[in-house]
């Protein structure tokens, strides 16, 4: 299944919250915080992030919820109308001959956005925040009771969020014949979507007012297989 390389589209984005994001750590060692979000260390010092598979997963259930509506299959996109996960544990089961059998089955946004057992074309980095234009606070909630809809008498609980803006890489591959749907929605949807800017919610919390965020490519860098090997890029307008 190694297609061949046609181009390589590398798109510098930015991801700028429009209200307090929380994206949290499985392990709470916010010492006090009960709910804190994930954080790495850059040069000795620590630092939330964003992680790529959370952008990524965010942007499939975007495009997912446009397929349900209708809209792809009108601008002639196509989605896998059986069981997928059935499907998936079939494909990682198949040698490569029954792969590409199987494959043609697919949709695009599943060739897109990947398989078990299909690497996907489309790579996203973890998000990290511009140096000097991100801020951590808390945020104390309380719980609320399912059965009464009213808050729990003493049943407080702290929130770690930030705010700022983060940057991060998108790496799509354009490859051969078989990715033909995947190359022109990528060219005719996905990336002058996000050329203009996307509104979308990431991470915990959305019911309390968390996650939104505005997703846009600030610059976009094209390398022919040629140019790739040469280093040499050409910025796409």
């Amino acid at each position: 299944m190694q297609e061949a390389l046609k181009n390589r589209y590398v798109l510098l984005c930015s991801l700028k919250t429009l209200s307090p994001l929380h994206i949290g750590s499985e392990k709470a060692l916010g010492f006090g915080v009960d709910n804190p979000i994930i954080k790495i260390k850059r040069n000795g010092k620590e630092i939330p992030v964003v992680p790529g598979s959370s952008i990524k997963g965010v942007l499939r259930a975007h495009f997912y919820r446009l397929a349900n509506s209708g809209v792809l299959d009108k601008l002639g996109y196509t989605v896998f109308k059986g069981n997928l996960e059935e499907f998936e544990k079939e494909f990682s089961r198949s040698d490569e001959n029954e792969k590409k059998k199987k494959f043609k089955e697919l949709g695009t946004l599943e060739k897109l956005f990947g398989i078990s057992g299909l690497a996907s074309p489309l790579r996203i980095t973890d998000a990290e925040p511009e140096e000097g234009k991100w801020s951590i606070g808390t945020r104390t909630h309380v719980k609320i009771d399912p059965k009464t809809d009213r808050a729990e008498k003493g049943k407080l609980f702290t929130v770690e969020f930030v705010e700022g803006v983060f940057k991060f890489k998108i790496v799509f591959d354009e490859l051969a014949s078989d990715y033909d749907d995947v190359n022109r929605f990528f060219h005719e949807f996905f990336y002058p979507l996000l050329k203009n800017g996307i509104e979308l919610h990431f991470g915990g919390m959305k019911s309390r007012g968390y996650g939104l965020c505005e997703l846009k490519i600030e610059k976009a860098l094209k390398f022919s297989a040629q140019g790739l090997a040469l280093g040499e890029a050409e910025e796409l307008r």
